[in-house]
């Protein structure tokens, strides 16, 4: 992370030695980010509201995604800008899968298997984020900005357990953005963007069929750079 960041960081230093004029425009381009996703689960056995077992994880994952956006600087004469856009993953990015050994006193009576071995693991496709960036001009080509958004996708869960019959069920994921960035635009239109983002996921849950209840807390946290060409 360290060395992937110092290297976004001397891109950017050398793309700053060339001043554009303006920085307004249509932009399209692409984006590579590091990502920090923790998952905070909880299990309910018979659905009655008490948490049997929880469990946190983390997965680093480094995924690309395309983006959209039109940038509007110089708002009234002001050093005020702003950039609305959407970005979008086509890729699908995998939730490791965990898996633990178990014992199940419920198996043991039902003269089934007393231990094994429980999964779970998840995928994440279809990820998009609408965004909006109000910003500050530093001068004509470079704008400081901060980044709220909503972010929308399609989370498939599986899991395997000895004590409720198993999962494999797709549900809407949602989520709500903050985060600060700089751009740079350099004279040609070609542009560099460094962001830091959080994304706080709404809580999703799956119930099997013999009413095991598995609820999932899920917060990102990104740096991103991408890289564009304005029109």
């Amino acid at each position: 992370m360290k060395n992937l960041i110092s290297s976004i960081l001397a891109i950017f230093m050398l793309l700053s030695l060339n001043v554009a004029a303006n920085a307004s425009g249509f932009g399209l381009g692409v984006s590579v980010s590091s990502n920090t996703l923790d998952t905070a689960g909880k299990e309910d056995v018979d659905n009655n509201g008490t948490i049997d077992a929880t469990k946190t994880v983390s997965d680093d994952i480094t995924i690309g995604s395309i983006f959209g956006e039109y940038s509007a600087t110089e708002i009234n004469g002001s050093k005020l800008a702003m950039t609305i856009g959407i970005d979008y993953i086509p890729a699908d990015a995998d939730i490791d899968k965990r898996s633990i050994t178990q014992s199940s006193l419920e198996a043991k009576a039902d003269g089934a298997a007393t231990s094994g071995t429980n999964s779970v693991e998840a995928t994440v496709e279809d990820h998009y984020t609408l965004y909006l960036q109000p910003g500050f001009m530093v001068n004509d080509s470079t704008m400081l900005y901060g980044t709220v958004g909503y972010s929308n996708a399609t989370i498939i869960g599986k899991s395997v357990s000895l004590s409720h019959t198993n999962i494999n069920k797709s549900q809407d994921l949602e989520g709500t953005v903050v985060g600060a960035g700089v751009k740079h635009v350099r004279d040609n239109g070609l542009f560099i963007k460094l962001d830091y983002k959080e994304t706080s996921y709404d809580t999703i849950s799956f119930t099997t069929s013999n009413s095991t209840k598995a609820t999932a807390d899920l917060d990102n946290e990104t740096f991103a750079l991408s890289i564009g060409k304005q029109f």
